[in-house]
């Protein structure tokens, strides 16, 4: 259908721009608008297309498809994997299991349905507890192309843009594959649906799922991983898309220690001190999460600056710069 389209517009400008040689200058003017405005409209609406150089792969994308591209993140640029994360070893197991083990060996899955490998994973959690990274580093652990939707780049105030959008997702994916696909706060974009839903927001989500069933239903390498606080105001029907679904929630305190131990590794090099420093932070920090043991280490890291020595060596981490650390750094949660 849309090459047919696309070659009867063609036909029609040739012939436009052969009448227009045969007619006066002001009928000459106006059929060169309308000429133009119809080469912006097809283009618009997708039936044109565009050759471009993505992530070093020559692909060519429509203008929807094009929008996408500031969402495309290459594996080799992902700069984490599962070794990187501290604690959720539960989560990293189920994902290597049912995503990394039928990507990397298929004939072990090929035929048998109870081996069906998800194509839909749900991540939830409170916020900084380390979705989007385990994400990524899914994406680097299987050597996929990453694409990071973001609601900006789907929604538009034009009738019927945020539909091609939301299309243009998994054609997009599917010329990258294999890819991971990532939604973050995936409730605020295909939340439950309500009789006060628009009418253009019930067709966003339909779209969506139309091609995100011809997805589940092929033998594309391609993997959706929504990410959300708030899992029970995700649509039912989007939730039955997401069979595999992983709580990720705040670290123990033996999880914090293992985030700490990574982010201290290169900054205390003795390791009895740093397991000393470990334990003293790791039992201040109950109530925060892995994005704010981040911040806290990144503090700390900065005071021992104002303490350069003459000979230009920066001081180890000790107890007492995170002591003033914690004066900076808040908890997420409790």
């Amino acid at each position: 259908m849309m090459i047919w389209l696309r070659n009867i517009i063609s036909n029609v400008l040739h012939e436009l721009a052969n009448a227009v040689k045969r007619t006066p200058l002001f009928i000459w003017i106006y059929l060169s608008i309308v000429a133009y405005a119809a080469r912006k409209l097809t283009y618009h609406y997708g039936y044109t297309r565009r050759k471009m150089l993505v992530r070093g792969r020559v692909i060519y994308v429509s203008s929807a498809e094009e929008g996408l591209v500031g969402d495309i993140v290459n594996f080799e640029d992902i700069d984490t994997s599962f070794g990187d994360i501290g604690g959720l070893d539960d989560v990293k197991t189920a994902l290597i299991e049912h995503v990394k083990w039928p990507f990397t060996r298929p004939e072990l899955f090929e035929g048998n349905t109870l081996r069906s490998h998800p194509k839909g994973i749900l991540l939830y959690g409170p916020p900084g507890t380390g979705k989007t990274l385990l994400a990524r580093s899914l994406a680097k652990e299987l050597g996929c192309t990453f694409i990071n939707v973001k609601s900006e780049s789907l929604f538009s105030k034009w009738v019927g843009d945020t539909e091609r959008n939301s299309a243009a997702v998994f054609t997009l994916a599917e010329k990258l594959s294999p890819c991971v696909i990532f939604i973050d706060e995936i409730d605020a974009l295909l939340g439950t649906r309500t009789s006060m839903d628009a009418a253009h927001h019930t067709n966003t989500k339909t779209t969506f799922m139309t091609n995100w069933d011809g997805i589940i239903q092929s033998k594309s390498k391609i993997v959706v991983i929504g990410a959300t606080n708030r899992p029970l105001s995700i649509d039912d029907a989007i939730r039955r898309r997401l069979p595999l679904q992983l709580e990720v929630p705040p670290p123990a305190a033996s999880e914090r220690k293992k985030i700490l131990d990574i982010l201290l590794r290169h900054d205390v090099q003795d390791k009895t001190a740093r397991d000393r420093l470990i334990d003293y932070i790791a039992s201040r920090t109950a109530n925060c999460t892995g994005s704010d043991l981040t911040e806290l280490c990144k503090a700390a890291a900065l005071i021992p600056i104002r303490e350069l020595r003459e000979d230009g060596r920066i001081p180890s981490l000790e107890r007492r710069h995170f002591e003033e650390a914690f004066k900076r750094v808040r908890p997420s949660l409790g």
